[in-house]
């Protein structure tokens, strides 16, 4: 089964292709080549995040309302673990380390209950993007809800259950291109 189909959100599937058709020589796209006004009806569950490698550190440099809603948080400018209590900060660093350190494209469904709270279920996919080509700088984001979020105490982040229903990966290689990213350098469609 080929990555895109394993997206089951069409919202998702389509900033997949859109973050393919930008790849220039160089694989994975700089972040320079995003353009969020080409994306606009994404733009309420988008995020950037900036990659510091050093302090294996993440920070938000866009955050759309739908994202900090998810979160109830202000995140543009702020660290993941600035912005997010343990253990859900680790759960989202750890698909973060995933897509930035193992160069993985990573799609996830995601189920957070929070203890007497509704469910809130969600898809998210993360997509690097490198400068170089080679050190991943950036990391492009989106969630997608299934259902409503709900105001939540802080005092109880931490009494909480996640479940992950699907999970899919694609490694990033510089030499050997994935089938879309063929597809779509031939001027091929991406529904094909």
């Amino acid at each position: 089964m080929r990555f895109a189909e394993k997206i089951d959100d069409e919202d998702l599937r389509q900033l997949y292709f859109y973050w393919l058709s930008k790849k220039t020589s160089r694989f994975p796209p700089p972040r320079a080549a995003i353009e969020p006004g080409e994306i606009r009806f994404l733009l309420s569950s988008l995020f950037i995040i900036e990659v510091d490698h050093e302090e294996q550190r993440f920070r938000y440099r866009l955050a759309g309302s739908d994202v900090e809603a998810m979160v109830q948080a202000k995140l543009h400018g702020r660290w993941l673990d600035e912005a997010l209590r343990s253990p859900l900060r680790e759960f989202f660093d750890e698909g973060f380390c995933i897509a930035a350190f193992d160069r993985k494209v990573h799609y996830r469904k995601i189920t957070l209950h929070l203890a007497g709270r509704p469910y809130i279920r969600y898809s998210r996919v993360l997509l690097p993007l490198s400068n170089t080509g080679e050190r991943i700088d950036h990391l492009l984001g989106c969630i997608k809800l299934d259902g409503e979020i709900h105001a939540r105490n802080p005092g109880v982040v931490e009494q909480h259950e996640i479940t992950v229903s699907d999970v899919a990966t694609l490694e990033l290689d510089a030499y050997e291109m994935p089938e879309e990213i063929k597809r779509l350098g031939s001027g091929g469609s991406p529904e094909q």
